[in-house]
């Protein structure tokens, strides 16, 4: 969740006008697909420390995301050179943000997805993943997170959440992005972004809750459900 600051709530109200296709935004310089549960978090404050708060605007559930993953207009406030959040491509954000070069962190598909499913279960939010995840499985007595997760990955089950590279980059493939990051070699790939960024990228250890939970080597089984996936993000791991 993204919360807007003092200055930006007032100027949603004062400067209601929206982004779209008819009436593009020039003045931002990135924008970042967060991916859920790829360092986004820790990625987003990385260009927070570089630039300042101001000019990185979160687009999240709160603040557009379901409208911008559609194409649809959000609102930017005037001083932001990045937009950042959860939304998939869609083929009008590049008019839309005319200017902005593409950037988005990848992570192998089974570790991302076990840590998505630890997401869910650490903070027992009021998400429809969550309530899914308690109406199938916990309520039902089948509390073991490996079990869980080899049944949501057999039965196909949130698999928009779960296959979630097919999502994202459907509209818009990665090899027309400006910049693929890995979670593999986080460091790394930070100094390599911040050579086109122009200013220090600090690594930053942001919403970390599960990344230090080692994905189960008995569960690498499941690799063949989510061969698609590789597919989409081999050559950026």
């Amino acid at each position: 969740m993204y919360q807007l600051s003092f200055s930006q709530k007032l100027e949603r109200k004062l400067s209601p006008k929206e982004v779209s296709t008819q009436a593009p935004n020039k003045n931002v310089d990135w924008v970042v697909y967060h991916v859920p549960k790829t360092a986004g978090s820790s990625l987003r404050q990385s260009f927070v420390d570089a630039l300042g708060p101001s000019r990185v605007f979160g687009v999240y559930r709160n603040t557009g995301a379901a409208e911008l993953s559609v194409g649809k207009p959000v609102w930017i406030p005037r001083s932001a050179k990045v937009v950042f959040g959860h939304f998939p491509t869609h083929s009008a954000q590049t008019n839309m943000f005319p200017n902005a070069q593409k950037v988005t962190w990848v992570r192998d598909p089974l570790e991302r997805a076990w840590s998505l499913l630890g997401h869910y279960l650490a903070t027992k939010d009021e998400s429809a993943q969550y309530a899914f995840v308690k109406q199938h499985y916990l309520d039902k007595g089948i509390t073991n997170k490996d079990d869980i997760f080899e049944r949501m990955i057999k039965e196909n089950a949130l698999a928009k959440n779960i296959f979630v590279y097919a999502h994202y980059f459907e509209s818009i493939s990665l090899d027309e992005f400006d910049f693929v990051g890995s979670t593999t070699r986080n460091g790394k790939d930070l100094k390599r972004l911040q050579k086109l960024l122009g200013k220090p990228l600090v690594e930053t250890k942001e919403n970390v809750r599960n990344s230090m939970s080692s994905f189960p080597s008995a569960l690498r089984c499941l690799e063949s459900y989510f061969a698609s996936e590789y597919e989409i993000v081999a050559n950026y791991l």
